[in-house]
């Protein structure tokens, strides 16, 4: 079951590259091993549009890619332009443990983004950059985000570092 927005995304298929903007809304990390020993950095944008604006889904989950690490360290309301292809994924649970239970849906996401551009800055200031690794950047948006993952008792991903 793919949800009403991501039926928009799924309609321009998956042959083409194609053009998208979104706001950006903050920056987040995710393991992509079990032992949650390798931590790597994300960016979520909202209000996905394609050229003609018109919304496509009100939100997307994006590797931080060299093409955003490029723009500096965003703000919120900031809206950034890039091309990238739609790609159909498994959404939910996939693990083996006993009585846990989850439906796997077929979603929608944009992968590959390239030509990634500041298109709207809120801000008229110089931008910080990211750390050059991703280890530290892993970091850098933990401390930036610090009380919302202590609130949710998320540990530093690299705390011997």
């Amino acid at each position: 079951m793919t949800s009403k927005m991501r039926t928009k995304l799924r309609e321009k298929g998956s042959k083409n590259r194609c053009y998208f903007s979104g706001e950006f809304k903050k920056y987040g990390f995710k393991y992509s091993d079990r032992n949650k020993s390798y931590a790597l950095p994300t960016i979520l944008l909202m209000n996905i549009k394609d050229e003609e604006h018109q919304l496509l889904t009100d939100h997307l989950w994006f590797n931080v890619t060299k093409g955003f690490r490029s723009l500096g360290i965003l703000q919120l309301g900031d809206q950034v332009s890039f091309n990238g292809r739609v790609k159909p994924y498994r959404k939910g649970y996939q693990g083996r443990r006993k009585g846990i239970q989850r439906e796997i849906q077929i979603d929608y996401k944009i992968d590959r983004p390239t030509q990634v551009k500041l298109i709207v800055s809120v801000h008229n200031f110089e931008r910080d950059q990211f750390l050059s690794e991703n280890w530290k950047m892993c970091n850098q948006i933990y401390e930036m985000y610090k009380s919302d993952y202590q609130l949710r008792g998320i540990p530093l991903p690299y705390p011997e570092y």
